[in-house]
């Protein structure tokens, strides 16, 4: 009683939380980030199938198979690990399998022109899905910072 003075227990005072930053879960948003983890895992199977048909169609006169092979297997893996790393930071993810992705097309388009339109609705409905995830992962990214500031 000799202490009397009120203690402010406003919600902007109060750094208190039942949430930790272990604890937070992407709940709400992970319809779409589970999608673009899809998409990336799809992709990557994709390309790996794709792989091996070019490995078994290609001439036995075709001296740079392993080229093709190392290219197309660290564009496989690169995605294997983007999907991966969708769990812990799925943002992040999202953005540099974007910026994956770009590149092989952009590749592909260099070796061959007409890439660009063989596979349009696959490359259309990767991008969307991609770009759906991005944002649910963006505010699930940054709702977890602030959880993670209290």
């Amino acid at each position: 009683m000799e202490n009397n003075q009120p203690i402010d227990q406003s919600p902007e005072n109060n750094t208190e939380t039942i949430f930790s930053g272990d604890e937070f879960s992407t709940q709400g948003y992970d319809k779409h980030i589970r999608q673009a983890r899809n998409a990336i895992f799809l992709t990557a199977g994709l390309l790996a199938l794709n792989l091996a048909v070019l490995a078994a169609n290609a001439p036995g006169y075709y001296e740079y198979l392993w080229i093709d092979i190392a290219i197309w297997g660290a564009f496989i893996a690169g995605f294997i690990v983007l999907g991966l790393w969708t769990k812990k930071k799925p943002y992040s993810a999202i953005i540099g399998t974007l910026i994956l992705y770009a590149l092989f097309i952009i590749l592909n388009a260099v070796v061959d022109i007409t890439t660009i339109y063989k596979g349009l609705i696959f490359k259309v409905v990767i991008i969307i899905f991609l770009v759906k995830g991005l944002n649910d992962a963006k505010a699930a990214q940054q709702m977890k910072g602030q959880i993670e500031k209290q």
